[in-house]
């Protein structure tokens, strides 16, 4: 029951922002895409960072930061995945038990060396799919937040 408060609190806050909906737009989704690596933990704070710099708006990226947090493990598998299929090379991740923080940026700092295949299957992936969802993100939440605002701020309360 905590968490669903606790989402229905944070939508709330979302869709109340009186900030035009590509601002909001762009900071949930400037906000997502420190998730995609390896940022030991700094994801929201990087998500700041990035969100003042575009001049995005920056509860939003807090909020993307934060949605972020703790679908990493999906988030990674799939970096894997994508990677694996657009380089053509079998990935040693195949399930979410195997993703570990610890490996993913073992591999990762591994691979940007050269010696380690698994770090450019992920850095691949995570550039690929930091596109492609950025992309659809954006949309997303820009017409939710252009079209559909005040109905889903109805709903939610």
């Amino acid at each position: 029951m905590k968490i669903t408060r606790r989402i229905k609190y944070t939508l709330i806050r979302l869709f109340r922002l009186k900030s035009n909906p590509e601002h909001v737009a762009l900071g949930l989704t400037i906000g997502l895409i420190p998730s995609w690596i390896p940022t030991f933990g700094l994801g929201p704070v990087l998500s700041l960072g990035l969100a003042r710099l575009v001049k995005a708006n920056k509860v939003s990226a807090l909020v993307g930061g934060i949605i972020g947090t703790p679908i990493w493990p999906l988030l990674f598998l799939l970096n894997y995945k994508v990677g694996g299929l657009i380089l053509e090379r079998e990935s040693r991740v195949d399930e979410l038990d195997e993703v570990g923080y610890i490996n993913a940026t073992h591999h990762t700092y591994k691979g940007i060396a050269g010696s380690h295949s698994s770090g450019v299957l992920f850095l691949t992936g995570a550039a690929i799919n930091i596109l492609i969802s950025s992309i659809l993100v954006y949309f997303i939440v820009y017409i939710l937040f252009k079209t559909y605002r005040v109905r889903i701020l109805n709903k939610i309360r």
